[in-house]
C-alpha cells in the first residue's frame, strides 16, 4: 500500500505537467494586424496567423486584450502574458523579450486629401511636361506636312499647290497630317500621287502608335502631382499621428509639429473633415483603414522612413520560442498565408469579398 502511495506521489506531478497549459495571449487594437470587432472577438493578420500556429501546435490559450499596443511588452516582461501577437522588432526590447520570425514588413506612409480631378487636369495643362508634348507633336506634324506638301504641290494644285504660297501649302500639309492622325478624316484634303499616297499609308500606321503614346502622355501630364518630400514637405502643414506610435517618435525627432489621435481611423476622419492636411502612420494600416471604411478617402504616399518588422514576442528564455518560431516560419511560407496577407494588405490590390464598413 505504501509503495502504491509513493508511486502515485512520484507520477502525479508528471501527470500535471503533461496537461496542456492555457497560454495568455496579449492583443491590442492595431489594424490590420489585430482588430477588435467591438463584441470581444478578434481578427486580423496576426490573429489569423496565431490561430494557425495554435492549431498546428495544439495549444490552448485565452486572449487578453489591452487598450494600447505599447502596453503589451511591459505586461509580457512582468509575467502577465505568455505571448504577444503584435510587436515591432526593437533592438532595445530584445534584451527583455524574445521576438519570433517577422510575419510582415512595412514602413511609414502619408495620407493626403484627394485633390479635385477637374482642377488637377486643368492645372496639368499649364505644366512644362504638357508643353513638351505639344511642341514635340507639332514638330512631328510639321515634318509630315512638309513631306506631303513637297510630294503633292505639283500634282494636287487645288489642295496643296496652285496659287498657294509655300507656307500656305505647308499649312495644308500640317492640317492633313493632324486630321489623319486623329482618324477624323474630313476628306477635304487627300494625296493623289503615288508617292503621296505611300507616305499617307505609312503615316496612318505610325499615327496609331503615336496616338496611343500621346494619350498616355497627356493623361500622365495632366494628372501628375508633385511627390511629397518627406518629412520636409510636412513642416507647413497640419499633421496628425497616432499617440505613442513610431510615426509620432519619428516626426518628433525631425522637429515637426503634429496632433495626436487615438487611432488611425480617428486621424483619417479628421483629415476628411479638413482638420488636417496630412496623416502619418504605418502605410499598411493606412491603406487598410481607407479600404475598409466608407466615408474615408485619401491618397497614400509610401516612404522608406521607419521601416518596421512585425512579429510575435515571448518572455526571454521561454520554452515556447523554438516551437512557435518553427511553426511561424513554416506557415508564413505557405500559399494559405499569402492569401491571408492579401486579405489585409490593400497594397496587393485584391478584389474585396466583403462590404466596406460605415
Amino acid at each position: 500500500m505504501l509503495r502504491s502511495y509513493l508511486l502515485a506521489g512520484l507520477f502525479f506531478p508528471l501527470f500535471l505537467s503533461a496537461q496542456p497549459e492555457v497560454l495568455r495571449v496579449g492583443v491590442a487594437d492595431a489594424p490590420p494586424y489585430c482588430i477588435d470587432d467591438g463584441e470581444g472577438n478578434w481578427y486580423g493578420m496576426a490573429v489569423q496567423l496565431w490561430q494557425l500556429v495554435a492549431e498546428r501546435e495544439q495549444l490552448r490559450y485565452e486572449v487578453v486584450d489591452f487598450s494600447h499596443p505599447d502596453s503589451l511588452l511591459p505586461h509580457l516582461t512582468a509575467g502577465d502574458l505568455d505571448v504577444v501577437l503584435f510587436s515591432t522588432l526593437d533592438p532595445g526590447a530584445e534584451r527583455r523579450v524574445d521576438f519570433l520570425q517577422a510575419y510582415h514588413h512595412s514602413s511609414l506612409g502619408v495620407a493626403l486629401p484627394k485633390t479635385n480631378g477637374l482642377w488637377t487636369t486643368l492645372r496639368g495643362l499649364f505644366t512644362l511636361q504638357f508643353l513638351y508634348i505639344v511642341v514635340g507633336l507639332s514638330v512631328l506634324l510639321l515634318i509630315v506636312g512638309v513631306v506631303v506638301y513637297l510630294l503633292e504641290r505639283n500634282r494636287n494644285d487645288d489642295q496643296f499647290g496652285g496659287e498657294r504660297s509655300t507656307w500656305q501649302g505647308i499649312g495644308s500639309g500640317f492640317w492633313w497630317a493632324g486630321v489623319t492622325m486623329t482618324t477624323i478624316g474630313y476628306g477635304d484634303k487627300a494625296p493623289r500621287s503615288l508617292a503621296g499616297r505611300a507616305v499617307a499609308m505609312l503615316w496612318m500606321l505610325v499615327a496609331l502608335a503615336v496616338t496611343s503614346s500621346l494619350t498616355a502622355a497627356i493623361i500622365a501630364a495632366t494628372q501628375a502631382t508633385q511627390p511629397l518630400k518627406f518629412p520636409e514637405g510636412l513642416r507647413s502643414r497640419a499633421v496628425g499621428v497616432v499617440d505613442e506610435s513610431p510615426a509620432e517618435n519619428y516626426l518628433a525627432s525631425e522637429g515637426l509639429d503634429f496632433q495626436v489621435f487615438d487611432s488611425p481611423r480617428a486621424g483619417l476622419e479628421a483629415m476628411q473633415e479638413k482638420q488636417l492636411d496630412a496623416f502619418v502612420s504605418d502605410v499598411t494600416t493606412l491603406r487598410y483603414v481607407i479600404d475598409e471604411y466608407d466615408g474615408i478617402s485619401a491618397a497614400i504616399e509610401a516612404t522608406d522612413a521607419e521601416p518596421e518588422a512585425y512579429a510575435f514576442a515571448v518572455r526571454q528564455g521561454s520554452p515556447l520560442r523554438e516551437p512557435l518560431d518553427e511553426a511561424v516560419i513554416q506557415i508564413t511560407l505557405t500559399k494559405l498565408w499569402r492569401e491571408i496577407k492579401n486579405t489585409y494588405d490593400a497594397t496587393r490590390k485584391v478584389p474585396r469579398s466583403a462590404p466596406r464598413r460605415r
